[in-house]
């Protein structure tokens, strides 16, 4: 070894007074391994390039650096970046579990890559840093003079633990030095000539054609693995050999670097190690005391102001997966992990509330199970959202709970925290405080915080931060001004819950485009009629939950809809039909991945039994009087040949005449006809012409104008005269709602009435009062369909009568179901109105085919025949809405061509029979036979509407029509034609009848009765029920 230079002395001698020091420094121990300790973290050192970021298409590396890598014990890399003077730059975490030769990644501003390894010896001398020298100093032979600077020994504990450290004495000038040289480098197994060899090495990723070598090294091969060293010695890095027998001029990549063999060398010709770089070489101890494992983390102990202690995360289930009745969800496969469990987190069972699973019918565990699995990501189709579309009254709201308690408090990997933090419920304004009702309901008051945004936008901000929320039902309108505040929630929010989610039904509407702010994958769409009136509303709702799922629309429509709609038209070709069955097999195939659809059959062993009734009623005088006014046929053609507009215009017309004609009085607000157009001077002089019919003097309060009201008061007195029942009056004109609620107060019946007018924090007080009030307390619900015929519960009442349809079956489907729910005790009665021969029957007509096209995608039915490809009306259907048939009980039993009952029809003239085309407008009696239709119209039409086979057909118009109905209330309202000649030539006409049916039913086998040929409709009173579609779902309670 070289003499120290006076230099080297004057520092030796500034180190002396380093063994007075009762404390000296630790140095660093050399023994300390890289690998893995349950007690320590891993720390490896390595060299690195590093470049600015580069446009250009050969990119350079700017210089060298040292980082050191952390692999902590819980998972995550963590790297520390030196400059020269060993200072420390930045600290940050990798998005990377392991680190080797060739790896790059960015931190701050600059690109780096792994060039190679550095041991620990090598980081700790500072060989790597231009601005240091080691920081371990060559111990000297000789006793160091007074200028001469003392070297330090590095102090390792003793074996035996104790409060305080141990120091032991050590003779610095007595120990046997040495260097560390290429000698002690891992030998060759043998001392070939071909062990060593000289290199020339450049940097790789070099794409010259001709390649220049940038520098000169040595490689030293040893058994499996090859030593790199620089020109003057300086180590780069040790890899494994899997190359050949080396020869002159093999190149190969080592370490990041690109080699060529140049000629082998001997042993005597490798530099010494480090020489070149004028650093000291380290001293290793001999004979060193035996090392501990490090002391372990300084814990700080808990005081008022200090952090509280880092949660260890529970490996243990929160409810017992083995206790009886336990239900536990599906576990994460191999897949799952890969893809959801990075840091290899132990698997916990998903054990649902004991609480809330006491409750859950086995549908309704289904239903968790289900869409458990679509938000976690565990089901065939790429996405974490699903459709849970059960028909309404079967539960969606509780399965919607347990599940949202599951995700807040639950994960399927033991992280210490649940899947999510806090939750969003969309949903109509009417049932904000529903949804709160029921979580509490479920859950009670203190287990969950329910966040109702009902209130102004600046306390619904409030909900962003809060601690104690983790739930927020707000209506689809008021969440559109707090979307932008809900993007900064902490903890964010986890899952989007739509209720009523078929408002999602337009992929370019409003409120489908705000979700997308919120960067959440979990979506769920609750709705019991998803399918409203075409498949562009299943690609709309499929690409909110589950985004790309079916491709844009354009592709879905030219891949699924075209073909589809195509084989549902009557007619179509052999191939159409085909092909059409073969793509609507594939959309349900993949549907049935993310959409759970089941019918309401599942809760008749749960539920009271229900009578579903289509009440067919006469239309009165003035209202027959009022139609052939407008339905003038000279204004009628000008009307279709203008614009659509002005038709819809005239079809509300019609709808609020089979209502009742005094609604021509109402101002018509929704849709407005501007009458200075001369093509529309002829309609508007019509209504005018019919508005002067109306009896003068006649109050909104006279249902007697009306058919249909008439049969309301009727069943509404029966009910009061007869049951301690409530019902439901549900109307989607307020016009009408306001028709009925005069004559309530007519009558003194007591009610209540909720419609767009009510605000919403008053609505679900509304229904708590009257589903807790006994009849006499109030007795009818006024219910606008569209204010609240979805999600309300009204099981306080068994009787629904539904006035008028909408277009839209979902519309009246929603309403219907408002009263056979959880919770009903006694048989559910549902009635239909329609006026018989108008545009009533054309819209319920309308409504099955719709109908037909949801059964097929949602529960895999098949219609045969059925279409429904647009809202839009052809001419042909314009010319059918404007007829009327005066002279039948009921056109849509003409149009089924059924014979269950028997002929009913008495025609003026059976002898005119002509296959031209039906004249629009009024029809006379002779115009109104069958023979007459447009056949293929008609043909069309039947087939359509063939699934009102399911209903039984009762013509009331034949004497054993009574004992047919299975509802006594109805069966009152059934008069038969001979029992109705008696009571028209009565005076007392009230007592006279329920007299005289009574003898009817008393005195005649109505079983063995035989029924009359027919009934002159000419002779039939408005008012009075022509023919009822009834439908019962068996119940075993």
């Amino acid at each position: 070894m070289l003499p120290l230079t006076t230099t080297e002395n004057q520092k030796k001698r500034k180190s002396d007074g380093l063994d007075n020091n009762p404390h000296p420094p630790k140095q660093a121990n050399y023994a300390d391994s890289t690998e893995d300790t349950p007690m320590r973290n891993r720390i490896t050192y390595w060299n690195v390039q590093w470049r600015a970021p580069q446009t250009k298409k050969h990119k350079t590396w700017d210089g060298d650096s040292v980082v050191a890598i952390t692999s902590s014990a819980e998972g995550g890399v963590w790297c520390t970046l030196y400059d020269g003077e060993r200072n420390i730059l930045s600290r940050s975490r990798l998005k990377l579990f392991s680190v080797k030769i060739g790896d790059t990644f960015k931190m701050g501003e600059k690109e780096y890559e792994v060039d190679f390894q550095i041991s620990r010896k090598d980081f700790d001398s500072g060989m790597y840093f231009a601005g240091k020298t080691s920081s371990v100093p060559v111990p000297c032979s000789s006793a160091p003079s007074p200028a001469a600077k003392k070297p330090f020994a590095r102090i390792t504990p003793s074996t035996t633990v104790r409060k305080g450290i141990s120091l032991h004495p050590v003779n610095l000038i007595k120990q046997t030095a040495r260097t560390e040289t290429v000698d002690d480098l891992p030998k060759a197994k043998s001392t070939e000539h071909d062990a060593y060899w000289t290199i020339n090495w450049s940097k790789a990723g070099s794409s010259k054609k001709n390649k220049s070598w940038e520098n000169d090294g040595y490689l030293m091969f040893n058994e499996s693995s090859v030593s790199m060293l620089s020109e003057s010695g300086k180590s780069l890095g040790t890899s494994t050999w899997k190359g050949p027998q080396p020869y002159e001029g093999l190149e190969c990549h080592l370490n990041g670097k690109q080699v060529r063999l140049d000629k082998p060398v001997s042993l005597k010709e490798i530099p010494t190690t480090m020489k070149d770089n004028d650093l000291e070489s380290v001293q290793i101890q001999e004979n060193a005391p035996a090392v501990l494992p490090p002391p372990k983390k300084f814990v700080a102990p808990v005081s008022f102001y200090g952090a509280p202690p880092p949660k260890v995360p529970s490996v243990a289930p929160r409810h017992d997966p083995d206790a009886e009745g336990a239900i536990v969800l599906k576990a994460p496969n191999k897949a799952h992990e890969v893809k959801y469990n990075k840091r290899n987190r132990p698997v916990v069972p998903v054990v649902l509330d004991p609480s809330l699973a006491k409750h859950l019918r086995p549908h309704q565990v289904e239903g968790v199970k289900f869409m458990y699995e679509c938000v976690m990501g565990m089901r065939k189709h790429e996405g974490q959202g699903c459709i849970l579309a059960d028909e309404m009254g079967m539960g969606k709201t509780l399965q919607t709970v347990t599940l949202i308690w599951t995700l807040l408090k639950q994960s399927p990997y033991a992280t210490g925290s649940p899947v999510m933090g806090k939750c969003l419920i969309a949903c109509p304004v009417s049932l904000v405080n529903n949804w709160k009702k029921e979580f509490q309901k479920w859950l009670g008051r203190d287990r969950v915080g329910i966040f109702v945004g009902d209130k102004d936008k600046t306390v619904i901000k409030q909900f962003v931060n809060s601690k104690i929320h983790q739930v927020l039902v707000i209506g689809y309108e008021r969440l559109k001004g707090v979307m932008n505040d809900l993007v900064y929630c902490q903890p964010p929010i986890g899952l989007i819950v739509c209720d009523e989610g078929h408002r999602l039904k337009s992929a370019q509407s409003k409120v489908n485009q705000m979700f997308d702010k919120l960067k959440v994958g979990r979506r769920i769409i609750l709705s019991g009629t998803p399918i409203q009136n075409n498949l562009e509303e299943l690609h709309a709702m499929t690409d909110f939950c589950n985004p790309g799922l079916l491709d844009d629309y354009s592709s879905f429509k030219r891949l699924y809809e075209n073909p589809i709609m195509k084989s549902r038209t009557p007619g179509c070709s052999k191939k159409e039909l085909e092909l059409g069955n073969t793509r609507s097999a594939q959309l349900l195939a993949i549907c049935n991945s993310f959409v759970l659809r089941r019918d309401a059959g599942i809760l008749n062993n749960y539920l009271p039994p229900k009578f579903e009734y289509v009440v067919f009623v006469k239309p009165t005088e003035l209202q027959l009087s009022v139609y052939a006014q407008i339905l003038e046929p000279t204004s009628l053609n000008t009307l279709m040949k203008g614009p659509m507009a002005r038709s819809l215009a005239m079809i509300n017309k019609l709808t609020k005449i089979s209502n009742s004609p005094l609604l021509l009085r109402v101002k018509d607000d929704d849709l407005k006809i501007d009458e200075n157009e001369n093509s529309d001077a002829g309609s508007s002089s019509n209504v005018q012409d019919a508005v002067r019919l109306l009896p003068k003097g006649a109050s909104l309060d006279d249902v007697s104008l009306s058919g249909k009201l008439t049969a309301l008061a009727d069943i509404l007195g029966q009910l009061r005269k007869n049951t301690e029942e409530k019902c439901i009056v549900v109307s989607h004109y307020t016009s009408a709602l306001d028709a009925i609620q005069a004559y309530c107060d007519k009558k003194r019946y007591t009610y209540v009435r909720l419609d767009g007018r009510v605000p919403a924090t008053k609505r679900q007080p509304i229904v708590d009062s009257f589903n807790k009030s006994p009849q006499k307390e109030c007795f009818i619900f006024l219910l606008s369909a569209k204010a609240g015929g979805v999600g309300l519960n009204l099981i306080g009442a068994s009787r629904l009568v539904l006035v008028d349809s909408d277009w839209n079956p979902s519309h009246d489907l929603q309403a219907m179901a408002r009263i056979h729910r959880d919770g009903q005790k006694r048989p559910v009665y549902i009635y239909r109105l329609l006026t018989t021969g108008t545009i009533d029957e054309k819209i319920y007509q309308r409504q099955i085919i719709k109908m037909g096209l949801s059964d097929c995608l949602m529960a895999g039915q098949s219609r045969d025949g059925s279409n429904s490809k647009t809202d839009s009306f052809s001419p042909e259907d314009l010319r059918d809405l404007f007829n009327v048939h005066s002279r039948t009980p009921c056109h849509t039993h003409d149009l089924l061509g059924c014979i269950c009952a028997g002929p009913a029809i008495v025609s003026q003239n059976k002898d005119e029979d002509s296959d031209s085309e039906n004249p629009i407008g009024w029809m006379i009696a002779s115009q109104v036979n069958s023979s007459q239709l447009d056949r293929k119209y008609a043909k069309k039409r039947k087939a359509e509407l063939a699934s009102l086979g399911e209903w039984t057909h009762i013509n009331c118009m034949i004497a054993s029509a009574r004992s047919q109905i299975h509802d006594d209330i109805l069966r009152k309202l059934i008069i038969p034609p001979g029992v109705e000649k008696a009571l028209t030539s009565d005076s007392q006409t009230q007592s006279r009848s329920q007299r005289l049916l009574e003898e009817f039913d008393s005195l005649v086998d109505t079983d063995n009765l035989k029924d009359e040929e027919g009934a002159d409709m000419s002779e039939v009173p408005g008012g009075r029920v022509t023919y009822v579609f009834e439908k019962r779902s068996d119940s075993s309670l």
